[in-house]
């Protein structure tokens, strides 16, 4: 089995934001696995992550994956895995 290198990471807020509900922002990859979004204002949590990949552009979506409180550094573990 090989690895597909990650090709993106994207961002959803809450349904409940103005920017609408399926509104998806991309991220930008600091260095290695960090990711980063500069959004320029306040985001609404919690927030739901899309990953695709950089070989096959398989997308995988662990929605609502990050809670309402969240703080930076901290593990939020998901359920969902590419088969």
């Amino acid at each position: 089995m090989t690895r597909s290198p990650l090709g993106s990471v994207d961002l959803k807020e809450a349904t409940s934001t103005t920017t609408g509900p399926d509104e998806w922002k991309p991220m930008q990859q600091s260095w290695g696995a960090v990711w980063k979004l500069e959004s320029g204002s306040a985001l609404q949590a919690p927030f739901s992550i899309r990953l695709t990949s950089g070989n096959t552009g398989r997308i995988l979506v662990a929605n609502d994956v990050i809670p309402a409180g969240w703080q930076p550094g901290a593990i939020y573990p998901s359920l969902v895995n590419y088969l």
